[in-house]
């Protein structure tokens, strides 16, 4: 059945996302579970990335790209990521962006051509921008969503012909007000998190099942994405605090670090995981967490009331996504391991500033965005 809608015909969605950073595709599939929750037919409503569709050397090489720049060179990637965010650069390298969209993402493009959906939403800048000017042209007809995944806005995101912006919070509204884009296309409704990432009552419960003491403090160390030397080095700087701590360490798909890491013995209890489905129970069995500051996982941090030490941010997105939270006194921060001991000396000292973090963490979290974002992406369709 094609997506265009006549009377009595179901409304159809498309949301798009690309496999360049994990936080994308997790922001696209909450939104399209948010979708399935409210009643909508699984046939109406397709979760793609937008990559799926383009041929296999330019489906490889774009995530590549960021990975290696991000993994090998992220002072050059930092400096690239703030250089075509200026107008002046932005605007020199469009012609080339939007000609390559269309080239390797052409296949797509027609089929959305022949199904119209009725809304798209997308949660990556390269459907946003490829469909955009689609609709300029003329060739689809749809309500276009734009969600901006990371806490401020990059000039990639901001397309000609978006009906709506979803962005973290007003100063990302103020950002694209800055940027030209009219008050009215804008909605400061935080990025979407997973239901389940709701507060749930399981602290105790999580910590007993793990044989964790409820008189110790906890932390939640993830680690998969910033290696095992970062890692190892502030598990070794916890042991100063041996006597009052335990930890949890996600290792993610790190698969080496989780074995070398269970391979070690420590003088606090700790549990060493790889990838899990349970992070919403360790986030809430926790009282402190220590991550980079992706705008997901953050995101999901705030939601469950956890205050975050941010490890040396990566140059461009994470570092906005930081210095948002450093403006509004939401999180500690460190560069190197050894700078996590004065955090819990300061933390055990005066609790009164584990409280204040907090505080800005409940002004700052937006815990039903996906809710939000769906009843507003549908408002007039």
């Amino acid at each position: 059945m094609p997506f265009g809608r006549s009377c009595g015909a179901r409304l159809k969605t498309a949301i798009f996302h690309a496999n360049a950073g994990f936080g994308h595709r997790k922001i696209a599939e909450i939104i399209h579970r948010e979708f399935l929750e409210r009643g909508f037919a699984d046939s109406d409503v397709i979760c793609e990335d937008a990559l799926d569709s383009t041929p296999p050397i330019f489906r490889s090489a774009y995530p590549a790209v960021y990975y290696y720049s991000v993994k090998y060179a992220p002072n050059s990637w930092g400096a690239t990521y703030e250089l075509l965010d200026q107008p002046r650069w932005c605007r020199a390298v469009h012609p080339l962006r939007s000609a390559a969209n269309r080239f390797f993402a052409g296949a797509l493009l027609k089929r959305m051509e022949a199904l119209q959906p009725d809304l798209m939403i997308f949660t990556h800048f390269l459907s946003a921008e490829l469909f955009s000017r689609a609709k300029r042209e003329g060739r689809i007809r749809s309500k276009l969503v734009t969600v901006i995944t990371d806490f401020y806005p990059h000039a990639y995101w901001v397309n000609p012909g978006t009906d709506l912006y979803w962005v973290m919070s007003k100063e990302g509204k103020e950002d694209l007000a800055a940027r030209g884009v009219p008050e009215s296309a804008v909605r400061d409704g935080g990025i979407p998190v997973g239901r389940d990432f709701l507060p749930q009552g399981r602290r105790k419960e999580t910590l007993e099942k793990w044989h964790f003491e409820s008189g110790r403090f906890t932390i939640l160390l993830t680690s998969g994405s910033f290696g095992l030397g970062p890692t190892a080095g502030i598990l070794q700087e916890l042991e100063t605090f041996k006597d009052r701590i335990q930890v949890f360490v996600v290792c993610g798909n790190n698969k080496a670090a989780e074995a070398e890491l269970k391979a070690k013995k420590f003088s606090f209890p700790c549990q060493i995981f790889g990838f899990v489905g349970f992070m919403p129970d360790l986030m809430e069995a926790s009282d402190l967490m220590i991550a980079k500051s992706g705008g997901s996982t953050t995101c999901e941090s705030l939601t469950k009331g956890l205050p975050m030490v941010v490890l040396k941010p990566i140059p461009g997105q994470e570092t906005r996504n930081a210095r948002l939270l450093k403006m509004r006194n939401a999180s500690f921060f460190m560069d190197q391991p050894s700078e996590i001991k004065p955090i819990l000396n300061a933390i055990f000292r005066h609790p009164e500033i584990l409280a204040e973090r907090k505080e800005a963490i409940r002004e700052l979290a937006r815990p039903h965005a996906a809710q939000d974002l769906v009843t507003e992406a549908l408002r007039g369709l």
